[in-house]
């Protein structure tokens, strides 16, 4: 018995490891900056809340359409769901968001969100600087349904910046979400979501 015991634990650890988010840099390798203690403080500034691209292979000229989606840089760097009483306002530009980043130090960044110039929203979100040059930010988000890999499953999803080549932020999320019924495994959605964010200072 204790056997089959440590056999089901070694497997639903195994099973977690594996349908982990992991990141992808093949869609922007060649159109970011490697940022590295040296130049921390270049992360420091004014950026847009709509992304003004998306980093997709497939359509690597395509511009983004703030109209069709909700993507912000606010929540993509912070998880803060945002509620906006307006959206026709925001998306015809009557209403104007932009975000402010400030690094304090190696670990610690704060993020300021403006509505129309005046500071709406303020927090601070840890973070790492890695070897590859990017900034891993500690905003991961994992929530399970039901006995994971049981009788359910679990959504996460973890980010990184970085700066563009023409010194615009990169936000880089990597997305899984899978579940199972008694070990049958099936594919959820996995992907890795890249978006530029215009420096507007």
């Amino acid at each position: 018995m204790k056997k089959i015991s440590r056999l089901l634990l070694l497997l639903l650890v195994s099973v977690l490891f594996i349908n982990c988010a992991s990141f992808s840099n093949k869609d922007f390798k060649n159109d970011y900056t490697k940022i590295n203690e040296s130049n921390l403080l270049s992360f420091n500034g004014k950026y847009s809340f709509y992304p003004i691209k998306k980093f997709d292979k497939k359509n690597p000229n395509s511009q983004y359409d703030i109209s069709q989606n909700i993507i912000n840089s606010y929540n993509y760097i912070t998880n803060d769901i945002l509620k906006f009483d307006k959206k026709d306002s925001i998306v015809k530009g009557l209403t104007e968001y932009h975000i402010e980043l400030n690094l304090i130090n190696n670990t610690d960044l704060d993020v300021a969100l403006f509505k129309n110039n005046n500071s709406i929203k303020k927090q601070q979100i840890k973070g790492e600087l890695k070897n590859d040059g990017m900034f891993y930010l500690d905003n991961k988000y994992l929530k399970c349904n039901g006995i994971p890999y049981l009788f359910g499953g679990c959504n996460n999803n973890k980010r990184r910046i970085t700066l563009s080549k023409n010194n615009n932020l990169i936000i880089n999320e990597a997305l899984d979400n899978a579940g199972a019924l008694l070990f049958i495994f099936w594919a959820g959605q996995s992907y890795n979501g890249v978006y530029e964010f215009k420096r507007l200072e």
